[in-house]
Parts: C-alpha cells; structure tokens; sequence
C-alpha cells in the first residue's frame, strides 16, 4: 500500500457542526485497524459500492445499528450514515480523500459533494451549502499534498449522545476507506508477472 508502506498516514478530520453551522478541527486521526477490520473485510473484495449495518455500543449505554453506504469514486471515498426510520436525510455524511488520489481530485469536488448534501435534504438550514463547499475547497487547495483530507458533514440535529456513536462510526469508516482505497490503488499499480 503505497501511502500505509511508508509509516503512518497523516490523516485530518474536517467536521461540520450542524448546530453551530461551523467547521472544527482539523483533527488528527490515528491510522489503526482496530474496530475498523470488519468493514475493511467486507471492503476488500469489491469494486466500488458496499451497504450493510454497522453496530454501536456505548458500555452500559446505548446500542444501535446504523446503516451505512460506502462508495469509492476513483478521485474519493464516500459514506452515507443514517438510522432506521430516522426523518429527513442520513445523519451524516464523510468523504475521504486519500493523499496518494489528491492530484485526481475532480476540480469541482466541493460544489459536487456540496450539491449531493442538498440532493439528500440536508443541511437542513439554506445557505450551508456555501460555507460547506468554501471551506472544502479551500482545504483542497491549501492542505499538505501528504495528507488524507476527511470531511464530514452533520446534516440534522443529532443528540449529544448519539453524536458519540456516530463519531466513532465515522472514524472506523474513514480508515477502513482509506485502506481499502489504497490496497485497490496498489494492486492496480502493480506490474503484472
């Protein structure tokens, strides 16, 4: 794996707060397997698109299953998270953008991915999309070329509670894509004998 062989990816983790209708971080991700190897299992034997249930468990607290979809669109990764019944659009989306595909990132990725959260009814509240598709684009631009960019987007009012599972279920999705993404890269980069 191109990036992995190397030692530890830098990855950073842009988050849009949907309350505050602000960015945080970046944020340093630890590149670690660990709560992430099941999805990366499923990952690893296909081609572009997997959609499946993830299961939460805060010790002693909560326990949901959410459901996910994750999709590898040749320049970035992109996954879907949402509850059952749960109104409006998914509870939040991430794309992932590995260091080794950042020179094949489309040049309009952030109005695209800014369009496709309004397409899925959120942010809820108009007039995100700008500062959604501003800053992402901006971070494209200025960020470290040796960096994996991670933006995800809170798209409704999610309990305090439940934004801690759905961290954690972003964090294991984040690395399981990027892994996933970089072992299909390599084997395609790897002359054949």
């Amino acid at each position: 794996m191109p990036e992995l062989a190397q030692g530890e990816p830098r990855i950073a983790l842009h988050g849009w707060d949907w309350r505050g209708q602000v960015w945080h971080g970046p944020d340093e991700l630890t590149f670690a397997l660990n709560g992430s190897r099941e999805i990366l299992r499923k990952l690893r034997p296909l081609t572009s698109s997997w959609h499946g249930r993830l299961h939460a468990q805060m010790p002693g607290q909560l326990s949901l299953d959410f459901y996910a979809s994750i999709y590898d669109l040749s320049d970035a990764g992109l996954a879907i998270l949402d509850l059952e019944g749960s109104p409006g659009g998914p509870l939040e989306v991430t794309a992932v953008v590995p260091a080794h595909r950042r020179a094949r990132v489309r040049k309009d990725f952030a109005f695209e991915f800014a369009a496709f959260l309004r397409f899925l009814e959120g942010p809820e509240s108009s007039g995100a999309e700008l500062a959604i598709h501003d800053y992402i684009h901006r971070v494209l631009d200025e960020a470290d070329a040796a960096t994996t960019l991670v933006f995800s987007i809170e798209t409704c009012f999610i309990e305090r509670e439940l934004q801690i599972l759905i961290a954690e279920q972003v964090e294991r999705l984040a690395i399981s894509m990027l892994a996933w993404m970089t072992e299909k890269d390599a084997s395609h980069a790897a002359p054949a004998q």
